[in-house]
């Protein structure tokens, strides 16, 4: 995680998830002072003077704290996009609030994780594992992990996030049965 930054900020969480669901932000003329005003009107759709004022200063912060980089184009617009200590933090704010989607009804089919990760990854193993438990999903074995959800998605962000080989060291695939069903069908509320 980018350290020494607080996550409760909400203005901060918001600007920077809004710039990653953008991708980028382009904008006409840099040289006027109220630029990240129109940014801030029209990108973040704020509608009192206050609030712009607030986003403006968000942005300049944001861009002086290296989350965000503004580029100035040939043509003279500039282009606000997410640094990669930027891009890291949008992770960690993806990270925080992942949750398995549970559907009305469950197609009876139960998801399997397996993983084998190596020692050289143990600090990554370790909180794959405690991610993987706050997400909900059943520990049948130390690394057998079951969930009658669709999760594969939240697996391989946890995966890219933690930097774990999902090809060679996870394993996940469905099955209409396994042990302890009754336990399991009880635990999840089945």
């Amino acid at each position: 995680m980018a350290k020494g930054f607080i996550l409760k900020d909400n203005l901060t969480k918001d600007t920077l998830l809004k710039v990653a669901a953008f991708g980028f932000i382009a904008v006409a003329a840099l040289t006027s002072p109220y630029f990240l005003h129109t940014v801030a009107r029209g990108y973040f759709k704020e509608k009192t003077k206050e609030m712009r004022l607030k986003r403006a200063r968000k942005l300049r912060e944001l861009q002086k704290r290296k989350l965000l980089e503004f580029k100035e184009m040939s043509d003279g617009s500039v282009k606000i996009t997410l640094t990669h200590l930027g891009k890291k933090l949008v992770r960690q704010y993806k990270l925080e609030e992942m949750a398995i989607a549970k559907p009305k009804q469950w197609d009876r089919k139960w998801r399997i994780i397996i993983y084998d990760i190596p020692i050289s990854k143990s600090n990554a193993r370790d909180v794959f594992r405690e991610k993987i438990k706050k997400l909900g999903l059943y520990q049948l074995q130390k690394s057998i992990w079951v969930s009658p959800y669709e999760c594969l998605p939240e697996i391989e962000f946890l995966c890219s996030i933690f930097d774990i080989d999902m090809d060679n060291c996870v394993y996940y695939f469905k099955t209409p049965e396994i042990p302890k069903e009754k336990q399991i069908k009880k635990y999840f509320s089945l």
